[in-house]
């Protein structure tokens, strides 16, 4: 007899999803031997699987002959619902495939603020060549969770966060100190980097935080650190800060080349060499970041390592 009653009352199990697609399989290979040719399984495994299925319908599914398998009329029913199921599973397969390789859609980045005059142009061009691609940007200055925050990749300046995330370093920038031309002229160029102790210092907040570089000491031999005139934690305001002859400071040279290319900043060459700036992004697993995800990385990291060495 083909169906089995059920228990009153009894809770029906949970269909696995596994099993009805081993089914679909051993329909479609015409027997269990073909079957486990093609899948590569023991026949022992087929056969205990696809008897449990039964158990959870219910209801015999296949007529087992000699040479062949053939579908009850419960079987033929189930067989048409896994050929809508496999269906819809490859059809979702293309989808997200498609969605991963394709340049459009929507493209969410943080980064800080001072950085996004740096790179205008590189964002602009990118956005030209992808005309399909919105780009979402916002300019944080703060530390940004890619997990925690709509963001499909979070840009970062200096020692990077501990994270689970993918980190990618786009490029390290080189960096010098500066000044203004009238400074220079009111209180003398430095040739040595001891000799910063007797100029006024313009500091970013991480640079003291990080210890980007040993900080100076009175030149009578007190050991007392000697204060910045300023510590202020926006790139942009140290810029500002010695364009007004406040001070000389420390900054990446891709944030000066203007300034000094016009005359209003100065490169101090000193006998010690600042480490780079380390700038990277953060977005979520790398097996699977989308092609537009990466595009914009390649992008960006191109354009910053032409840059900095120009």
């Amino acid at each position: 007899m083909e169906h089995s009653q059920s228990r009153p009352g009894a809770r029906s199990p949970r269909i696995d999803l596994n099993a009805l697609m081993l089914f679909y399989e051993t329909v479609n290979a015409r027997s269990i031997n073909k079957a486990s040719a093609l899948l590569d399984m023991p026949k022992s495994t087929i056969s205990r699987r696809l008897r449990m299925l039964e158990q959870q319908f219910n209801s015999t599914l296949l007529k087992r002959g000699a040479r062949s398998l053939s579908l009850t009329e419960t079987g033929r029913a189930l067989y048409q619902r896994c050929l809508s199921i496999v269906a819809e599973l490859e059809k979702a397969n293309l989808q997200t495939a498609a969605i991963q390789e394709e340049m459009s859609g929507v493209l969410r980045i943080s980064m800080p603020s001072f950085f996004v005059g740096w790179v205008a142009e590189a964002i602009a061009d990118f956005a030209r060549q992808y005309p399909a691609l919105r780009l979402e940007i916002e300019a944080l200055n703060r530390h940004v969770d890619v997990s925690e925050e709509p963001f499909d990749l979070a840009i970062h300046f200096g020692k990077p966060a501990e994270t689970f995330h993918p980190t990618r370093l786009l490029a390290e920038l080189p960096r010098n100190f500066y000044a203004t031309p009238g400074y220079l002229k009111k209180h003398g160029t430095p040739t040595r980097y001891s000799e910063l102790a007797r100029h006024d210092m313009i500091a970013h907040q991480f640079q003291m935080r990080d210890k980007v570089f040993p900080w100076f000491t009175k030149p009578d031999g007190d050991a007392t650190p000697l204060p910045p005139r300023a510590v202020v934690n926006n790139a942009v305001l140290v810029r500002d800060l010695i364009l007004r002859d406040l001070g000389i400071g420390l900054m990446p040279d891709i944030m000066c080349l203007e300034d000094v290319a016009d005359g209003r900043l100065v490169r101090v060459a000193l006998d010690w060499q600042s480490p780079p700036l380390a700038a990277s992004a953060t977005y979520l697993a790398r097996r699977y970041a989308p092609a537009k995800t990466r595009a914009f990385l390649d992008h960006l990291s191109a354009f910053l390592r032409k840059r900095a060495y120009c």
